[in-house]
Formats: C-alpha cells, sequence, structure tokens
C-alpha cells in the first residue's frame, strides 16, 4: 500500500438526540432557510415527509432531506426520526468531496443552523463519523496485499478456496471506553473495514467508523450502574469528530504501508 496516496471518496456524520419530537413542516422550512443562509447556497432542495398514522400520535415521525449536487458529488442531509419512541438523526453526508477541510466547514456550519433554530433544549447521546477512502497498492495488485502482504496467507491455503479468487475482505472492531481524561474525544467504538476496489482492483477500499456514545456499553445479563464518571460529553462540532477518525485513518494506512514493504 502507499500511504501517500489516501484518498477520501466520502464523509458521513451522523448524530442522534432527544427528547425526541416531531419536527413539523414550517419549522423544518425555516431550518432549510437557515443552513442555506449560513451555507450561502439558495439551490438545496427540501423534502418533507411525514410518517406514521395521524390517530396513533406514538407512530408519528417524519424525515426531512436537503441536498445538492456539486458536479460529480453531493452534499445532503437529513433528519429522520421514524417514530415518537426513538431519538432523532441528524445525518450530514459529502460524495466525491471537494477536499476534507471544505467538507468538515460545511458540515460546521450547517450543524450549528440547524441546532440554532430548532428549539431545544437537546441532548446529543451519540455521534458517528464514517469515513470512505481508497489507496493505491505498491504491485498494484489489490487482492494480493490483502491475501498476501497483510494477512500473509499462504499460496496453498489460498488455492483450496477455489478459483478464480476475485475478492478479499477483513474487518475489525473495537469497542468504545469511557474517557479516562478530560479529552472527550478519548475511546471512541471503531471499526474498519478493507476491501478490494471493486471498480479498480489495483487499489484497497477503506471505510472507517468511528462512534462515541453518550453512556458506557451496559451489559444486559449484569446491569451496574453507571458511574457520572463514566458519561461521555457531546459537545463537540461535527469538524472535531472528523479530525479525530482521518487522523486515525491516517495511522492505520501509514502502518499498513510499512507492513507491506516487509
Amino acid at each position: 500500500m502507499l500511504a501517500h496516496s489516501l484518498r477520501l471518496r466520502g464523509i458521513q456524520t451522523a448524530y442522534l438526540f432527544g427528547p425526541p419530537r416531531l419536527i413539523l413542516r414550517d419549522e423544518a422550512a425555516q431550518v432549510h432557510t437557515a443552513v442555506c443562509h449560513e451555507l450561502k447556497q439558495d439551490d438545496l432542495s427540501f423534502r418533507y415527509l411525514p410518517s406514521g398514522d395521524a390517530d396513533k400520535p406514538s407512530s408519528r415521525g417524519m424525515a426531512i432531506a436537503f441536498d445538492r449536487r456539486e458536479g460529480r458529488g453531493q452534499f445532503s442531509l437529513s433528519i429522520e426520526m421514524p417514530s415518537v419512541n426513538v431519538p432523532i438523526r441528524l445525518l450530514l453526508s459529502y460524495a466525491s468531496l471537494p477536499s476534507l477541510p471544505a467538507a468538515a466547514e460545511a458540515f460546521d456550519m450547517a450543524y450549528g443552523a440547524i441546532f440554532e433554530e430548532l428549539a431545544g433544549p437537546w441532548t446529543r447521546v451519540l455521534v458517528e463519523v464514517r469515513l470512505l477512502a481508497q489507496c493505491n497498492t505498491r504491485e498494484n495488485d489489490g487482492l494480493g496485499f490483502i491475501t498476501r502482504k497483510f494477512l500473509k496467507l499462504d499460496g496453498d491455503w489460498l488455492s483450496e478456496l477455489g478459483s478464480p479468487l476475485v475478492s478479499s475482505s477483513v474487518k475489525f472492531d473495537v469497542g468504545a471506553t469511557s474517557p479516562k481524561t478530560e479529552n472527550q474525544l478519548e475511546g471512541p467504538n471503531r471499526e474498519l473495514q478493507i476491501d478490494v476496489l471493486r471498480e479498480d482492483p489495483r487499489c484497497v477500499y477503506l471505510e472507517l467508523m468511528l462512534r462515541w456514545p453518550l453512556l458506557p456499553a451496559i451489559s444486559l445479563e449484569a446491569p451496574q450502574p453507571i458511574d457520572a464518571g463514566f458519561i461521555r460529553r457531546i459537545d463537540e462540532k461535527p469538524s472535531a469528530y472528523i479530525d479525530e477518525a482521518y487522523k486515525y485513518l491516517q495511522g492505520r494506512v501509514e502502518s499498513l504501508a510499512r507492513k507491506g514493504n516487509q
């Protein structure tokens, strides 16, 4: 793998927040106006989709979506609540982003406009960042890099799988831990998946997800009281979580590149 060839294909940031409440069309339209004003864009599309049964208040929900095409890319955001029994989800997405700083700045501005316009107070219970990326391989062989360089599988074992082998994938999942210092970005849940890039098998595709929960994982078999010191503050703008995710991805790619050279 060539560490300097890391290229982002897309980025997503999601917040779960509550308490759940229905956002009506008029309020959604005001949020749309505020986001357009903050981003200085007047061509963000607007869709409002109510859901549920009006005779059953607990089933009522809604989905709000804004998006804008930018050449081959797209900026979009959605605010969704399938029912009043689940938190509201804000999802910010950028496909074929112009650059990481530009995407992070757009997310910060949209995030600020949304929470300034929506009447609170709100409690954020989780934030998630997903990075979609690709890297070149030194031998222009994504499958060979994963199977022989990274996993170091021998030829006999691979041949016994059957042929032709066309793809390979590996995934790692690291559980979240509570922050041990004032740095509230410590200890997120991390999921990293590495695949052969389907549209260009010379490369590898990487998908990284970092998730920061408000509360630590609770065992259903032996639940314990939650110490207040283990409650994470989720009070940063998207750019702080995005930067943390990208630094982690860069570190993993540099480590993989060194491993590939051994």
